[in-house]
């Protein structure tokens, strides 16, 4: 089945520029989640509804940062990035300089290729700020199996979920042209019962960008989340959340607008058994990449659909930090408490980085973060927890810190600075241990600490989605799901993965203790 249509007027002109087919099934949520967008409108509205508004005036702002600089970039990255024949360019102008008789040029050309080749064969060493985990914990990882499906035109297979529902396991993933916003992508859903064969069952696309896809189990249905973006390269303009639901993972609703207009989910994770089940989700909205605030939403719901403020946090708000926070994954420990890690990209009083957070048991609503954040980025994170109470970290890997511009100078040009370098730079993929919230101190250090690198991830990689092995609920085995560029090699800049074919692989692990036979038990 595979349905086009739009939520908005907004996304109906947007979709009509990319050519979607059809549009229809518009549906409206509450009008008093949507504002008056006036000044007497907006008293009396919680701060996510205020952001809600903010953000919708700012669609049309095609600034990143505050300015044109990063998208102009960001352009020029793509054109570059894209082309296929560096060595036919590279000849093409040492053949050039034989046509122009530039003979030192054409001496010169040779020998400095040479060296930038042989410059790029050196591995960087794993930074000393990011230690190794002790040897009494290790992952094992079964071979990468490749799930998603070749399909021309459509190379780009990324940000993908996971789970176990009856039989099967359910896998969707966004599937597009490039990684970036664009309207010819599509939510493609598959399900194997082997993990080795997958058989797609539901295509959606609407003509806007679509990403952050979501699976989770509620009271016997399986539910899917993922929002849509306004398609322009270059840009971040969250537009709606959709939500949509199948009662066998074969058979899917048309979906429907959730949550708060522009707001990004990030995780959903449902802890309980039956009417005790309680769905919580990490989101957040705000002017991503831009130059107000961002807002990390913390919420709860027993339906899956309503979402309310997790105490101690009242119906005034469901915000847990604002500042320069996005991707937010969480976990309980074996107390009760909560542990969370967020990617601090946009920057902040607390630095740029990574930010990590911890509430305790009967206040998990009120989140407690660094007063400074991690120096690099454990983008796209996950976090899982073992039997016996280690808490394992799956996220992006990057041997350089990601606060490279100096700090002296404007605030504005240091996130440019910190965004361009990011992307010309390589990334992998790894799984990590994240220390008890007791050990991180007021800095964190030392608190996230390495176990093994994914083999094989390079260029655009480092996407996770975890879920047990199906019937084993309780055991440290786990399905894993990542997507990585399939051209790249390993130091290859993550813009040019960004611009290659990727695909999503699945992958068995196990985390296991020394001296206990590989169960994993303690």
């Amino acid at each position: 089945a595979q349905a086009h249509w739009c939520a908005s007027a907004e996304d109906v002109w947007w979709c009509a520029q990319t050519g979607a087919r059809s549009l229809a099934g518009m549906v409206k949520k509450d009008a008093s989640k949507k504002g008056g967008g006036s000044a007497g409108a907006k008293k009396g509205l919680t701060e996510a509804e205020r952001m809600e508004e903010e953000m919708r005036e700012l669609r049309e702002d095609g600034k990143l940062a505050g300015g044109h600089l990063l998208p102009a970039l960001h352009w020029l990255g793509m054109q570059i990035f894209s082309s296929a024949r560096y060595k036919e360019i590279f000849w093409g102008f040492w053949l050039l300089s034989i046509l122009l008789r530039a003979w030192t040029t054409v001496l010169v050309m040779p020998f400095a290729g040479l060296l930038a080749t042989l410059a790029s064969y050196k591995r960087p060493p794993r930074p000393e700020g990011i230690p190794l985990a002790s040897m009494g914990l290790d992952v094992l990882l079964g071979r990468p199996i490749q799930a998603s499906k070749d399909v021309p035109g459509l190379h780009s297979n990324n940000n993908v979920t996971i789970t176990s529902f009856g039989d099967r396991y359910i896998l969707a993933y966004r599937q597009s042209d490039v990684h970036f916003p664009s309207g010819k992508t599509q939510i493609v859903v598959a399900h194997s019962t082997d993990l080795n064969s997958w058989t797609i069952d539901w295509i959606y696309s609407n003509g806007c960008d679509l990403r952050e896809t979501l699976l989770f189990e509620m009271g016997g249905t399986l539910m899917l989340y993922f929002f849509s973006l306004k398609p322009a390269h270059g840009q971040f303009k969250p537009l709606h959340i959709f939500y949509t639901t199948s009662q066998d993972g074969s058979k899917w609703e048309e979906p429907k607008e959730v949550c708060y207009e522009g707001e990004v989910p990030w995780e959903i994770k449902v802890y309980g058994e039956g009417k005790d089940a309680i769905a919580y989700k990490s989101s957040y909205l705000g002017d991503h990449y831009g130059t107000k605030d961002v807002l990390v939403l913390f919420e709860q719901s027993k339906d899956g659909l309503k979402w309310n403020p997790v105490p101690p946090c009242t119906a005034e708000s469901s915000v847990v930090y604002r500042g320069g926070i996005s991707e937010v994954s969480f976990e309980f420990t074996k107390s009760g408490d909560l542990v969370a890690i967020g990617r601090n990209e946009d920057g902040d009083s607390t630095g740029f980085g990574s930010q990590l957070f911890y509430a305790r048991k009967g206040s998990l609503g009120s989140w407690t973060s660094l007063k400074v954040s991690l120096p690099w980025r454990f983008d796209s994170p996950r976090l899982a927890s073992t039997s016996w109470g280690e808490i394992l970290l799956f996220a992006r890997y990057a041997p350089n810190p990601y606060q490279l511009a100096p700090d002296w100078i404007d605030f504005g040009y240091q996130k440019v600075i910190n965004l361009a370098l990011c992307s010309l730079l390589p990334k992998s993929a790894a799984v990590y241990r994240l220390a008890p919230w007791e050990e991180w101190g007021e800095s964190g250090a030392g608190a996230i600490q390495l176990v093994r690198c994914f083999e094989g991830s390079a260029g655009d990689t480092g996407f996770f989605s975890v879920t047990h092995e199906r019937g084993e609920t309780e055991s440290n085995s786990w399905v894993v799901a990542n997507y990585t560029s399939t051209t790249c090699q390993s130091h290859a800049p993550w813009i040019y993965g960004q611009m290659m074919p990727s695909h999503v692989y699945v992958f068995r692990c196990r985390a296991v203790q020394a001296g206990n036979g590989g169960s994993g038990s303690s």
